[in-house]
C-alpha cells in the first residue's frame, strides 16, 4: 500500500508504482531531507523528491538559535515553493532548473517532486572546479539574470540572497568591525537601488550546481531565497565559493569579463529593447559592492570563516574609502539643514496665508487616486519659494533635485545626493480646509537614504528637521515623542476603505489594539501621507499604513523622504510593506504603489503590527 507521499509522487508523475531508494542528503538544521525514488509504468525512473517539516522548531549552527532565524527558514521555503509554481518554467536550457512534477502540503510537511537531474544529463557534483568550469557556471548566471531582468519578484524575497541585511539583525549586532557595522546600510542601499534589477538565485555556490558529464553544461538547484536584486550578488557570490584569496586576485577580472560578454549575448537575446552596455557598466562597479555585503554577514555570522581572508578585506576597504569620500561633513549637513528649514517655513507660513483666500484648483497627471491628481496655484507658487532658497546651492554641491509638480531630470539617479520637495503635502485637505497637509523637504543619497529631514506643520506652526546621527528637533528643541492615549490611532489613506483588503486589515488593527490593552480605536482617513505619519508620532500609540497595490499611486519619494528621515533618526525605522527599508531613489519610477509603507509611534508597536499583518 502506498504512503500519502508515495500517492501523490505517482499522480503527480503518471507512474504506476513507486519506492524509496536512498536518502541524498538532510537539509540544514533538521528542517527535512532529500530523497531518491524509483519509478515503473510512467514517463520517468526516477524523481528527487524534497521534504520539508513546516512544523520543525530548527537547530541553527554557530549558536544561531532564534525565533527569527526560525521564521526566515521557513519562509524561504514557502519561497522556493512559489518558484515553482510560478517562475520556473522560464528558465529555458540556458539556465536549465529540474523540472517540477507537483507540489502539495502534508500533514506539516512540505512535498516537492522534482526531475532527477542524475537521469536527466547532469550527473556530477564538484567540491573544486577548473576555470573552464566556473565559466560555465557564470554562463548559467548571465542567461538567469538576463532571462529576469526587470521582472518583478511578486511572491519571492523582495530583496534575494540569504544574507540579505534585513534579515539579519543579529549576525549585523555581532559585528566587531566598527567600519563596516557603519556602512552596512548604505552598501545594502547601493545594491537594492541599482537602476539595473533581475532575479538572483540567492545561493549561488559551487554546490549548487550540477554538471553534465562533459562538463559543458550546468543545471542550477535550490531556489530558498530566489528574489529581486543586482545579479552582482550572485557572481561575487560563487566565485568566492570557488577560489582562495590568491586566485580570487588573479583571476577576477578574467572571470568578470567572461560573465559580461556572456551577459551581453543573453541580453541581445532576451530582453532585445536593453542596452546591455549600461548593465555591464553599472553592475561592474557594484561587483566589490556586492564582495563587501557579503563579507559584512560573514564577519558577523562566522568570524573565523576561511572566505575572511585578505583580498575580501582589501575589497571591502577600498568600498569604505569610496563611501566615506562620498559622505557630507557634519557642518555641511547643518548648514544644509538650515537652509532646507528657511524654505520649508516660508512656504508654509505662505500657505497658511493662502488658506484664508481664494485659489485655483485644477487637476495633473498623476497617479490612480484623486489626492494625487489635484493641484492649486498655492502648490506651484510654494514650490517656487523653495527653489529659491535650494537652487543657488545645486552647483556648490553638485546636487540633484527631484520635486513633485516638476519632470523629474533624472538628476536623482546620477548625482551623489538630490533635494527632494514636496510644496505641499496633502493639496486635497488644503483645498477641503481642514488640516492633514504640510510643507516636506529632504536631501536623499543616490542610494536613497535620507539623510536630512525638514517638515513644517503650517496649522500648528511647528517644524520638524532630523539630520542623519543627530536626532530630530521640533521647534529647535530636541524632540521625543510619547505614547500617552489609552487608545490607538489608525491612519490611512482614502483610497483603502474602498479596497478590499479593508475589513481584514482593519481587524488586525483591532486585534492590535485588544493585544495591547486599549480601550478603543479611532480612524483617520483624510490627511497627506507627512501629516499621517507625523499624527501616527504626536498621537500614539498609533499607526500608518499604505497597502501595497499595482496601479500608480500609493504615494512618491517626495511624500515619504522627509518623514522616513524623521522616523529613522527617532529610532523607529519607516519601513515597506514587508518590513524592508523602504526605497526611495528606484529608477523605474517615483511612485512608491509597490512598497506601500508601515509607520508606528514605537518600535515595539511595529513589531507587533507586522507579526499580524504577515498573512494579509
Amino acid at each position: 500500500m502506498l504512503s500519502k507521499t508515495e500517492e501523490f509522487i505517482a499522480r503527480s508523475t503518471q507512474a504506476e508504482a513507486v519506492h524509496q531508494v536512498e536518502t541524498l542528503q538532510s537539509l540544514w538544521s533538521g528542517y527535512g531531507s532529500i530523497v531518491r525514488y524509483e519509478l515503473t509504468g510512467g514517463p520517468v525512473a526516477t524523481v528527487i523528491v524534497k521534504r520539508i517539516r513546516l512544523d520543525q522548531t530548527g537547530n541553527q549552527p554557530r549558536g544561531w538559535n532564534s525565533d527569527l532565524g526560525h521564521q526566515r527558514k521557513l519562509r524561504s521555503y514557502q519561497i522556493e515553493r512559489y518558484w515553482y509554481e510560478h517562475f520556473a518554467k522560464e528558465c529555458d536550457e540556458a539556465c536549465r532548473i529540474p523540472k517540477c512534477f507537483g507540489i502539495q502540503e502534508q500533514e506539516g510537511t512540505l512535498i516537492i517532486v522534482l526531475v532527477d537531474l542524475d537521469q536527466a544529463g547532469f550527473p556530477s557534483r564538484k567540491s573544486s572546479v577548473t576555470l573552464t568550469e566556473m565559466k560555465v557556471c557564470l554562463d548559467w548566471l548571465a542567461n538567469f539574470h538576463a532571462q529576469f531582468m526587470r521582472t518583478e519578484p511578486t511572491g519571492l524575497w523582495t530583496i534575494g540572497t540569504y544574507w540579505h541585511l534585513a534579515t539579519r539583525p543579529e549576525e549585523l549586532a555581532a559585528l566587531g568591525d566598527p567600519k563596516l557595522k557603519k556602512y552596512a546600510a548604505e552598501i545594502d542601499r547601493r545594491l537594492n537601488q541599482a537602476k539595473f534589477q533581475t532575479f538572483v538565485h540567492g545561493d549561488a555556490k559551487l554546490a549548487n550546481f550540477c554538471f553534465s558529464r562533459d562538463g559543458q553544461k550546468v543545471a542550477a538547484v535550490d531556489f530558498q531565497y530566489v528574489g529581486g536584486g543586482c545579479g552582482m550578488k550572485d557572481v561575487a557570490y560563487f566565485i568566492g565559493s570557488c577560489l582562495d584569496e590568491l586566485e580570487c586576485a588573479k583571476y577576477e577580472k578574467m572571470l568578470l569579463d567572461h560573465y559580461f560578454d556572456a551577459l551581453v549575448v543573453a541580453l541581445s537575446a532576451y530582453q532585445p529593447d536593453l542596452d546591455p552596455q549600461a548593465v555591464v557598466q553599472e553592475w561592474r562597479s557594484l561587483f566589490p559592492v556586492a564582495w563587501t555585503d557579503f563579507h559584512r554577514f560573514l564577519k558577523g555570522w562566522s568570524p573565523g570563516h576561511w572566505k575572511i581572508n585578505d583580498y575580501s578585506e582589501q575589497l571591502s576597504q577600498q568600498v569604505i574609502r569610496q563611501l566615506q569620500k562620498e559622505e557630507l561633513s557634519f557642518k555641511q549637513l547643518n548648514q544644509l539643514a538650515l537652509i532646507a528649514c528657511q524654505a520649508a517655513k516660508e512656504a508654509g507660513q505662505y500657505i497658511q496665508q493662502a488658506s484664508l483666500k481664494a485659489f485655483e484648483v485644477t487637476q495633473k497627471e498623476g497617479g490612480s487616486s484623486i489626492s494625487s491628481q489635484v493641484l492649486t496655484n498655492v502648490d506651484l507658487h510654494s514650490q517656487k519659494l523653495i527653489l529659491n532658497h535650494l537652487m543657488p546651492h545645486l552647483e556648490e554641491f553638485d546636487f540633484g533635485i527631484l520635486t513633485e509638480e516638476a519632470a523629474d531630470d533624472g538628476s536623482r539617479l546620477e548625482k551623489s545626493h538630490f533635494w527632494c520637495v514636496d510644496p505641499l503635502d496633502g493639496t486635497l485637505p488644503f483645498t477641503e480646509g481642514r488640516a492633514g497637509y504640510a510643507v516636506s523637504i529632504a536631501l536623499v543619497s543616490r542610494s536613497g537614504k535620507a539623510l536630512i529631514g525638514v517638515v513644517y506643520d503650517p496649522i500648528q506652526d511647528h517644524l520638524y528637521c532630523a539630520v542623519s546621527g543627530q536626532g530630530v528637533k521640533r521647534n529647535d528643541v530636541i524632540w521625543k515623542p510619547s505614547n500617552l492615549s489609552n487608545r490607538l490611532l489608525f491612519c490611512s489613506n482614502r483610497s483603502l476603505k474602498g479596497s478590499s483588503l479593508y475589513s481584514n486589515l482593519l481587524e488586525k488593527v483591532q486585534a492590535l489594539a485588544e493585544q495591547k490593552e486599549l480601550k478603543s480605536l479611532e480612524e483617520r482617513q483624510w490627511g497627506g501621507t507627512v501629516m499621517n505619519a507625523l499624527w501616527t508620532l504626536n498621537e500614539g500609540p498609533a499607526c500608518y499604513i499604505v497597502v501595497p497595490k499595482k496601479d500608480k499611486g500609493g504615494g512618491s519619494i517626495w511624500d515619504f523622504a522627509a518623514i522616513v528621515a524623521i522616523y529613522n533618526e527617532l529610532g523607529i525605522p519607516a519601513t515597506n510593506f514587508e518590513g524592508y527599508p523602504m526605497l526611495l531613489n528606484t529608477p523605474e519610477s517615483t511612485f512608491m504603489n509597490r512598497q506601500g509603507a508601515l509607520f508606528c509611534s514605537s518600535r515595539e508597536l511595529q513589531d507587533s503590527l507586522f507579526e499580524l499583518l504577515m498573512d494579509v
